[in-house]
């Protein structure tokens, strides 16, 4: 298993420094300048070309892509992911600010998502082609289908302007000041149920085809033949095999996950860094989205991993 790991570990570092080479370039090449974005519009008519390639030196903008990308490497590696153009503020820091608010999102849409996905896709498989079959299917595609900005819309104007149950956006209540958990977790509940319907449709999907798969196969055949219980069966020897395809899947799903805090950040108008993502690619602060890129990048590998170990424990055979 150590040695398993280790390749593993081994493989991801050159990938995470190639995705880092590529998104660096890539937002060197975004259309605008961060100078100008810097500057109020009377400031930058009469701005002479001096006093710009003094401002771009200060911010490190004055080399080449490589260099910066050479320079900036440096400092990550010193545990140092630069400042924010516009706030002045350690990139460390200002994602630290804004990394628990979308943990918290993301995590219960997953709760919320998993459990009733596998759920769901078990029971199809064991009611195949029955009605529950081609409901939940019809629910998966249309979780798959719909975009989730439609669906956050929806949900605030059916949940919070007409029916009045839920609040609109933000993570607490101004008014109040006993910002108590129960006020974040009523805050909560629309954004992690609007982000789990769109994480839903895969897990059903791919969890009732794993189970299919499953099902047909000899040891469970065989159990069954010797008086096994359906329930028993299930339980013990098909789920355990059933699940090792969907910890791939939720690996595979991270930087879609990570994509959908944007949109339902900006939505819900929730403090994380998918709505500092939006907020720094207008404003065109660099070391922002690059941090964010690194951290993505580094959750993305880890979690790959995680699943990559996850199905060898469950499949031994993996391994070999």
């Amino acid at each position: 298993m150590l040695r398993y790991t280790t390749r593993r570990v081994l493989i991801s570092v050159p990938v995470l420094f190639g995705i880092l080479l590529l998104s660096f370039v890539f937002v060197q090449m975004l259309p605008g300048d961060p100078m100008r974005a810097l500057m109020s519009p009377e400031e930058a008519a009469a701005a002479s070309p001096e006093y710009l390639k003094r401002r771009r030196a200060e911010l490190g903008l004055d080399g080449t892509i490589w260099a910066q990308y050479v320079a900036w490497i440096r400092e990550v590696l010193g545990g140092n992911l630069g400042y924010s153009f516009h706030r002045r503020d350690s990139v460390i820091e200002i994602i630290g600010e804004r990394i628990g608010a979308t943990s918290m999102l993301v995590g219960a849409s997953v709760a919320i998502a998993l459990p009733l996905g596998v759920v769901m896709g078990v029971l199809a498989a064991l009611k195949k082609n029955s009605a529950f079959d081609y409901a939940s299917a019809g629910v998966s595609m249309f979780a798959i289908s719909i975009p989730s900005f439609f669906l956050g819309l929806s949900a605030i104007y059916i949940f919070s302007l007409r029916l009045g149950i839920l609040p609109s956006g933000g993570m607490r209540t101004f008014a109040n000041d006993n910002n108590t958990v129960v006020d974040t977790m009523h805050h909560l509940l629309l954004p992690a149920c609007v982000l789990a319907a769109v994480l839903v449709g895969p897990y059903v999907r791919f969890t009732r085809q794993s189970m299919l798969e499953v099902l047909h196969q000899d040891h469970l055949v065989t159990a069954r033949a010797k008086g096994v219980s359906t329930a028993g069966t299930v339980v013990r020897h098909g789920l355990r095999n059933a699940l090792v395809p969907l910890t791939t899947v939720l690996a595979i799903q991270v930087p879609a996950l990570l994509a959908g805090t944007v949109v339902i950040e900006t939505i819900f108008a929730w403090p994380g860094v998918g709505r500092l993502v939006l907020e720094a690619i207008t404003s065109r602060d660099y070391p922002v989205i690059i941090g964010v890129v690194l951290m993505s990048a580094v959750l993305v590998m880890l979690f790959n991993l995680f699943a990559d170990l996850l199905a060898a424990v469950l499949d031994p055979r993996i391994r070999i």
